[in-house]
């Protein structure tokens, strides 16, 4: 039997969340990719993107000063005459440039429920729905409690942005682009006005979300350099060839099957490629969107990667026992990933 060693985990973590992290086999795999240039321009292509940072032109449409954070309503035009809206928030009190992140939520989820008053778990009415779910409120506006600048987006086919994400997958890939594509253009947009404040260290960006925000946040990071960090929660990041063979495939929507992307390699080969870049992951045992099995062959490839790069502690995987959903637990391991990593000390 091959022996078993621990998935890296920051070392700082309190005691109760090393039990989190599961082992995976000690055998060593190699990616695909030689260099990551070549990985970000690969994946880029599959998304049917350009490679280089996009512009954006931002109107804010208000601000306001609310419990102790400057609350600033935005927008922008992104491709097809999308409109993305986002609340900014930061600190009242606290001057200078801060680290940022870029907040994403799930397919249940908008800007508004990242953003509540309240921090916490709670009921929350999806648009277009009659009965509430309950779900981790307020996030973002807690991450800025505790000392970043927080952008969190209505992501592109979710809540009130309509046609839905199916409807415009099925044009796009008639016109030769991708779903997955158009979203990551937009939160790289996201990406380039936060790098263009006063108020944000261009040098200390990040970016986590929940589900749907999840993937969209490993996608993005995959091909944008311009990153410091990535905590994908729930995300149904692993191995394509995987979930193929154990997941559900009635999960995922359109945005998650990106064309062809198997020919050039699965989710560990792109990941292994940007070792040194500081990862987490949020996998529970049993989320339905990302089987165990598949976190295991990711983290085949990726782990020598980093070990190989002399930066083991950059990768840092949670496996807890639990099921699809982002918890109090998960909320505090990102934030403690993200204070090692952007906070200055």
């Amino acid at each position: 039997m091959t022996k078993a060693r621990p998935v890296w985990c920051w070392k700082m973590l309190p005691v109760t969340l090393w039990a989190f992290c599961a082992v995976v086999p000690a055998r060593a795999q190699e990616g695909r990719f030689a260099d990551r240039p070549t990985a970000m321009r690969t994946f880029a292509e599959l998304l049917k993107i350009p490679l280089e940072p996009p512009q954006v032109s931002v109107t804010v449409v208000s601000t306001k000063d609310e419990d102790g954070l400057i609350i600033e309503d935005i927008y922008w035009e992104s491709l097809d005459h999308e409109r993305p809206v986002a609340f900014v928030i930061r600190p009242a009190k606290v001057k200078g440039r801060l680290p940022a992140i870029v907040c994403l939520h799930g397919s249940s989820g908008s800007r508004e429920s990242e953003c509540a008053p309240k921090f916490g778990l709670g009921d929350w009415i999806r648009f277009g729905d009659k009965t509430p779910h309950t779900r981790l409120l307020g996030w973002a506006r807690e991450l800025s409690r505790r000392g970043y600048v927080t952008l969190a987006l209505t992501q592109r086919g979710l809540d009130r942005r309509i046609p839905d994400t199916d409807d415009q997958a099925k044009e796009l890939l008639l016109r030769g682009r991708t779903l997955m594509g158009a979203i990551v253009y937009e939160i790289r947009q996201a990406v380039t006005y936060l790098q263009s404040r006063e108020d944000v260290d261009p040098a200390r960006i990040a970016m986590t979300g929940m589900s749907f925000g999840g993937i969209t946040t490993f996608c993005t990071w995959l091909v944008d350099g311009r990153l410091a960090a990535a905590a994908p929660i729930c995300g149904g990041v692993g191995s394509l060839d995987v979930f193929l063979e154990r997941g559900s495939r009635s999960y995922h929507g359109f945005y998650w099957w990106i064309p062809n992307m198997l020919t050039k390699g699965d989710q560990g080969d792109f990941a292994a490629a940007m070792a040194p870049r500081p990862l987490m992951l949020w996998a529970p045992l049993n989320d339905i969107g990302m089987p165990r099995e598949g976190v295991t062959r990711f983290l085949e490839v990726v782990q020598p990667a980093y070990v190989k790069a002399e930066a083991a502690d950059a990768l840092v995987v949670h496996r807890p026992p639990g099921e699809h959903e982002f918890t109090l637990e998960a909320f505090e391991t990102m934030r403690a990933f993200f204070d090692s990593r952007l906070k200055v000390h």
